[in-house]
């Protein structure tokens, strides 16, 4: 350590020298780990970045070891190529994992309905954002009713003011037996099978 004018210095590393020269001192980084819960994407590219320098610095000290003029420093370069190696791995099996919980996976057959109730009085609502994630709403029992009761009615409004008609969109509802004399319902005008859809409306 040389001293001037009173101050501790340190001797800085080479002007216009690559670290993986072994002229100057070389840092070394740490691979930070972007396994968050929500992936942001200045997180994503950060790292991405940073994929691409150590693997360029790897690179570089590959190079220069093949020209390397005794076999310390070829040794040196050797290491510091394999060092960089192992950042620019640990880093792209992060990179990866944090693209596969960001981009949505390819159409798969659905395992349940959109709507499916539990055994424990609730009910789930398997839906999607804006951004192609699934995502499960669970619901009590009251809860859904309420809902299914505001969609109905949301659904009535947006259909009226568009200047559709209400009828097609609702279930077919089956024509009903006729009544006897004294009241009682007879049996069905036809079979259930045979009741056929509604007819169109003019």
């Amino acid at each position: 350590m040389a001293r001037h004018g009173g101050r501790a210095t340190t001797p800085g590393p080479g002007t216009g020298e690559h670290p993986a020269t072994g002229t100057a001192p070389v840092p070394t980084p740490t691979a930070e780990s972007m396994l968050a819960p929500e992936p942001t994407a200045t997180s994503m590219i950060g790292l991405a970045n940073r994929v691409s320098a150590h693997h360029a610095a790897a690179e570089v000290a590959r190079a220069m070891a093949e020209h390397s003029t005794s076999e310390a420093e070829h040794a040196h370069l050797i290491a510091r190529a394999e060092h960089w190696e192992a950042l620019v791995n640990e880093q792209w099996n992060a990179l990866c994992s944090a693209i596969w919980a960001t981009a949505p996976g390819g159409a798969t057959v659905e395992r349940f309905l959109p709507v499916r109730p539990l055994t424990n009085g609730h009910v789930e609502l398997h839906t999607y954002s804006t951004e192609g994630r699934r995502l499960v709403v669970l619901l009590t029992g009251v809860q859904a009713l309420a809902v299914g009761a505001h969609l109905t009615a949301y659904g009535a409004l947006s259909l009226d003011r568009s200047g559709q008609k209400l009828d097609p969109g609702l279930p077919h509802v089956k024509a009903a037996p006729p009544f006897d004399a004294d009241g009682t319902a007879g049996q069905p005008a036809t079979p259930d099978a045979a009741a056929g859809p509604p007819p169109a409306h003019p």
